[in-house]
């Protein structure tokens, strides 16, 4: 049994992998003609590009993900899809990306991520973050750092509403573990601290009509490996929508906080 389990894995890790080298290679020579052309007519016909070769990978892993490998998705709240939302989410496993696809993008826009910069040397994943031009941050805490993110926030929020697509950022910044919740001394059970920097920046900048978009994943487990998602482990998966206007939220911080505690009543069950 632990061996089919591992094959099963195995087999959703090549058609993932599979899906995104076919989309890398078509993205990079479009990001290439749209960086050698820089014409308005160009670019246009090339996001178009883009937005359909997104798309159409997140259908092949959504299907993979519901269809094949059986994982039941029990969505509470509505999803009210606007061109060029904010979207914050709690960030436990790898497979939270694909969710957050599946229900953005199969529904509205498509994402672009804050990614930490070390990804870009990721085979397949960095040069897709490179392809879409991803916004990528150092993560680091000396002052330096801090200061060339917060510029490279932003320029991205600046440039997000041009467009349609979404924005998604974890204000965790990394994956739950027990271990982090420990060494940050985090007051919630299934949650680390949020961190309100980049979304008090990403507020600053964006239209005043821009919708935030909150989803709340819970796995309905506490250790959450992706090579068990891989093969439907576990079954079913709570998702959790809540939407709110960004310029109606006064104090980012408070409201940070505020909505990490709602979120881990829910995650514990206490909802």
């Amino acid at each position: 049994m632990p061996l089919l389990k591992n094959i099963i894995s195995l087999t959703s890790t090549l058609w993932v992998v599979l899906n995104l080298l076919c989309g890398v290679a078509i993205l990079i020579p479009v990001s290439i003609l749209n960086w050698l052309i820089p014409l308005p007519l160009v670019s246009r016909g090339c996001f178009f590009l883009v937005d359909a070769i997104y798309r159409t990978a997140v259908k092949v892993d959504s299907f993979w993900m519901l269809k094949v490998i059986g994982i039941e998705l029990s969505i509470k709240g509505e999803l009210n899809t606007d061109a060029t939302p904010v979207v914050i989410c709690n960030h436990q496993s790898w497979f939270d990306i694909p969710l957050v696809q599946e229900i953005i993008t199969g529904r509205g826009p498509i994402i672009k991520f804050l990614v930490k910069r070390e990804l870009v040397w990721v085979p397949i994943i960095g040069w897709i973050c490179l392809a879409l031009n991803f916004p990528r941050l150092r993560r680091k805490k000396n002052n330096d750092s801090s200061l060339n993110d917060f510029s490279i926030i932003e320029k991205a929020t600046k440039n997000h509403g041009i467009a349609s697509g979404a924005l998604l950022v974890f204000p965790e910044g990394t994956r739950f573990t027990e271990l982090k919740k420990a060494t940050q001394q985090a007051p919630y059970q299934r949650l680390l601290k949020p961190k309100a920097g980049g979304l008090k920046m990403i507020k600053q900048h964006v239209e005043g009509n821009t919708k935030l978009i909150d989803i709340t994943i819970d796995y309905h487990k506490k250790d959450v490996r992706i090579w068990d998602c891989l093969r439907g482990d576990p079954k079913k998966i709570t998702i959790t929508i809540e939407h709110y206007n960004l310029a109606e939220i006064d104090d980012i911080e408070t409201w940070l906080n505020k909505r990490w505690l709602e979120k881990d009543h829910i995650l514990t069950g206490e909802y």
